[in-house]
């Protein structure tokens, strides 16, 4: 149902505008694709994830080991070294459920900001274009079915936000 309003919409903006004005559209994903700041930070934040996978991975194998142990030695202990030994392990493991749930929340943030950031200086670059060059509307082209390619601007947003 979504699908179809914005199909429509897109249909009205155009009629709308197309009489009065120029109309372009950018393919966003090719843009973020291409945008070279885009690559480091997406880069950067993907070495941030394997760093934080890394230590959680580590956190997991401690536990692994301290539950093989405990397996290999749980029928010579007694019973409040066993306990012991058992409440160790569910610490352990509460502990790494609460890091990962903590670590992934973080990164999400930072992940979503970070795409936010990126995305702001992509709409500022096609904000900035449009109104040199005297569109009144530019649309995203996941929107459109048909488009000239003479009202594609992807390449020259791409290359504004890569001189930057």
């Amino acid at each position: 149902m979504k699908k179809i309003l914005l199909v429509f919409l897109g249909f009205f903006c155009l009629s709308v505008f197309s009489q009065s004005g120029k109309i372009g559209y950018v393919d966003i994903k090719k843009v973020f694709e291409n945008y070279e700041k885009a690559k480091k930070v997406q880069e950067s934040f993907r070495k941030e994830v394997d760093e934080e996978q890394k230590n959680m991975d580590k956190l997991q194998e401690e536990i692994k080991k301290l539950q093989e142990e405990y397996e290999k030695k749980k029928d010579m202990l007694k019973p409040e070294e066993r306990t012991k030994r058992e409440n160790e392990i569910k610490n352990k493991i509460q502990e790494f459920s609460k890091r990962w749930t903590e670590t992934k929340r973080k990164l999400d943030e930072k992940g979503n900001a970070l795409e936010e950031q990126l995305f702001n200086e992509i709409k500022s670059a096609i904000s900035e274009y449009a109104k040199k060059n005297g569109y009144l509307v530019v649309i995203d082209s996941r929107l459109i079915l048909y488009g000239e390619n003479s009202v594609d601007i992807t390449d020259e947003i791409i290359k504004i936000l890569n001189k930057k």
